[in-house]
């Protein structure tokens, strides 16, 4: 083993034990223990080297400076956060466009009244806008500390830079994208420019279910067929060897550093810059030496090794070389595309199995169809990423619209791919690890990686063995779901253009209301809410559809068939439509008690109160509009309450304000049809007073949801808007007396105190 890989096991694994803290103390331990054992054993050479005893102390020595470093950079994250909670102005880097009503991402880059000071921050936009990418100044923000930054509520900002060049050029080339692909734009831009914000969650389901998922951003293979693309044409320019490597490495790192430098690009262009070199002097190296330098270059920023996308390259590539070693063992006879297929399905397999803890901790699934869609997916991003690239760079005089049109057939083969591995029975499986169980699948997957490497490979082999039965040996209740903590939730699930909302009871069961949409093949119900159901594991005790349009009941008889819900109650608007047929019939052969809707009428699920409000059979008969007839609910737990109104538009609103009102007051409000201008109107948004509102919109909609007008009628009244298009899926939690929300990726508590009663 080089030492340069040895120095960077100790060192990577002294990283994650210092910036994971104490919770995540047992992660550091086992990695490091395992790297230094790996260390101590494989380092020394048996000619002149230093005793392995003082190669394991001199690793040990790296291993804890890297824990020191990882709990101070730990700690200055933390006194920054400290700092900046305490008040503002603020000073940071935007990482979307920012308007009012917008929920954005952002970097904080100092405080004016103590100098710099680093630190994530999520901002709910009360006034001001500005592009991505832009530096600005945010004032008379509410701050509260989040899990994962400082979230700033009723920001107003001030634009103080514009974006930097570079930014622009992302701009610049977004739109140019946008146009020149239409409909396929948020794919390609995902490919090219690793923007993924357009991307339809469906797709990203659809991928992640076929072991395709890291096709959507930019990953190091992408940036290695860019290289190789521009090896071929240099060499098809007849450039010196020389003088054609420098400018493919010159020209793919350029390519890098416009992207944003994203951790798995920078590790594949150190490991191409370093292969052309080793090449040009005729000095082979160790691919292990390379694998280090590229896995260490990104660690400038330490938190770096953090960074889902650097993890899964890293640990990829590592299986990839693991590959490329038994692909050299095999059978003599082997020969053409025998071996070629064989080498592949090694290099796929190995992969998967490598990558699996992590994809199973982040995603909650495994692909077991992931080896054989990344054989037939392979050729076709091959070629794929190569054309895109092209377009990119090439003006429109120079025919980018027709290269354009070239790439169209391969961006339909690649999603052919994902669709048809992703359609087979069983090529999917839901999991929900603990911690524990990603520590052990992880000694699991470094084992079977050192057995494939190692000559004596049976002691590895046996540990990699014994760590996935164990994972499998214990049951779900030690290993799998958490216990109830006695809390209620609400996980608006990111279904695009649709509706889906889920109530989870102190004891872990769901109420369900809407199911997503449908569409030619596939529903939101079997391809979102089934799946982020089952992976936080709990009953389904009622399914309830607040009116019969596709957006909201599509995925709904997916949903009977596979959860089995013990009720079914909708609003029994007459319609006729297949999909409430379908679900009328799937309820009746799976056993679903069916009920209408009655107004005053409420269940108790565990200590949670679901109430009807409307609509009632008078009011329903004397309507056209199935929006009008949405079922509206209300959520009581202890002190805190939820309004949930479906599509509900002025009219209903009108009837609830003379019927419902006093039990209006929520302190949630999911806003009527996706945000849009013919709901949310003023008195009704004064009887409720939200102080959070959910907006469950698709990005990019046809219909121009959510409503401009109703998103600054809502921050101007200090409520806080968060909406799928931005955040993707959120979690309302709650005790009872306090609310916590978790959007982005990030966790903070509702600034305002609830009163106890009301």
């Amino acid at each position: 083993m080089p030492l340069i890989l040895a120095a960077a096991l100790a060192w990577i694994s002294g990283l994650i034990a210092g910036l994971s803290g104490v919770r995540s103390a047992l992660v550091g331990i086992v990695a490091g223990g395992l790297a230094l054992a790996a260390i101590t054993r494989a380092s020394a050479s048996p000619r002149g080297a230093p005793p392995r005893r003082l190669t394991g102390a001199a690793f040990a020595l790296v291993f804890a400076s890297a824990v020191a470093a990882g709990a101070e950079a730990r700690r200055g994250d933390a006194d920054c956060i400290a700092r900046a909670r305490r008040g503002g102005p603020w000073v940071a880097e935007l990482l979307g466009a920012a308007s009012p009503g917008a929920f954005v991402r952002a970097e904080l880059r100092a405080l004016p009244s103590s100098g710099p000071c680093h630190a994530s921050l999520a901002v709910a936009v009360r006034r001001g806008e500005a592009p991505a990418g832009a530096l600005v100044r945010i004032d008379r923000a509410e701050p509260s500390e989040g899990e994962r930054g400082l979230l700033l509520r009723e920001a107003q900002l001030t634009l103080l830079e514009p974006p930097d060049p570079l930014e622009r050029w992302r701009a610049h080339v977004a739109t140019t994208l946008d146009r020149r692909f239409g409909p396929d734009a948020p794919m390609v831009r995902a490919l090219l420019i690793a923007d993924t914000r357009g991307l339809d969650p469906d797709l990203r389901d659809r991928y992640a279910d076929a072991g395709l998922v890291h096709l959507l951003s930019i990953s190091g293979l992408h940036v290695a067929i860019v290289g190789g693309a521009l090896l071929l044409l240099m060499g098809a320019l007849r450039l010196p060897g020389r003088l054609a490597a420098g400018s493919a490495v010159g020209l793919t790192a350029l390519y890098v550093l416009a992207i944003g430098a994203p951790p798995p690009a920078v590790r594949s262009v150190t490991l191409f810059a370093a292969t052309q070199l080793s090449r040009v002097l005729q000095r082979p190296v160790s691919p292990w030496g390379s694998f280090a330098l590229g896995a260490l270059l990104p660690l400038t920023d330490l938190r770096t090794v953090l960074d889902l996308g650097w993890q899964l390259s890293v640990s990829g590539y590592a299986a990839i070389i693991v590959a490329g070693r038994l692909g050299r063992r095999l059978p003599e006879h082997w020969q053409g595309w025998r071996a070629t297929l064989a080498k592949e399905l090694v290099a796929g397999t190995l992969s998967t199995l490598a990558t699996a803890p992590l994809v199973a901790w982040h995603f909650g699934r495994l692909s077991l169809i992931a080896p054989l869609s990344n054989l037939a997916a392979g050729p076709v991003i091959s070629l794929l990423q190569p054309t895109l690239f092209v377009v990119m760079v090439l003006p429109d005089a120079l025919g980018a619209g027709f290269v354009a049109d070239a790439a169209r057939p391969l961006l339909r083969a690649m999603d052919a791919v994902a669709a048809v591995a992703a359609g087979v029975p069983g090529a999917t499986i839901v999991v929900a690890p603990t911690a524990f169980a990603a520590v052990l699948a992880g000694v699991g997957a470094l084992a079977l990686l050192v057995a494939g490497w190692s000559r004596s490979w049976a002691r590895p082999l046996t540990v990699a063995i014994a760590a996935m039965a164990l994972v499998a040996w214990f049951p779900d209740g030690r290993f799998g779901f958490s216990a109830s903590r006695g809390e209620v939730e609400l996980h608006m699930i990111d279904v695009g253009q649709g509706d889906a909302i889920a109530l989870r009871s102190p004891r872990g069961r769901w109420v369900l209301i809407d199911a997503g949409r449908s569409w030619r093949g596939g529903d939101a119900g079997r391809a979102s809410v089934i799946p982020y159901l089952r992976r936080r594991g709990g009953a389904l005790a009622m399914l309830v559809l607040t009116h019969p349009h596709a957006d909201h009941i599509g995925g709904a008889a997916s949903v009977v068939r596979a959860l089995g819900p013990a009720e079914l109650r909708d609003a029994a608007f007459v319609a006729g439509s297949e999909e409430y047929r379908e679900l009328l019939r799937t309820a009746d052969a799976t056993g679903t008690r069916w009920q209408r809707v009655r107004p005053g009428e409420s269940v108790d699920i565990d200590g949670l109160t679901v109430e009807f409000l409307a609509p009632d059979s008078a009011w329903t008969a004397s309507l056209r509009d199935p929006n009008e007839a949405s079922t509206v609910v209300r959520a009581r737990y202890g002190a805190v309450r939820f309004l949930l109104t479906g599509d509900a538009e002025a009219g209903e609103e009108r009837w609830l304000l003379e019927h419902a009102g006093e039990q209006l007051a929520a302190d949630v409000l999911k806003t009527g049809h996706h945000g849009s201008s013919t709901s949310s109107t003023p008195a009704f948004l004064d009887a409720v007073a939200p102080r959070v509102a959910l907006v469950s919109v698709g990005t990019g909609n046809g219909y121009g949801h959510p409503s401009g007008e109703v998103m600054r009628s809502l921050v101007e009244r200090g409520t806080t808007v968060l909406r799928t298009d931005q955040l993707g899926s959120v979690i309302v939690r709650t005790d009872g007396v306090t609310l916590e929300l978790e959007a982005a990726g990030t966790r903070w508590d509702v600034a305002r105190p609830l009163p106890d009663v009301r």
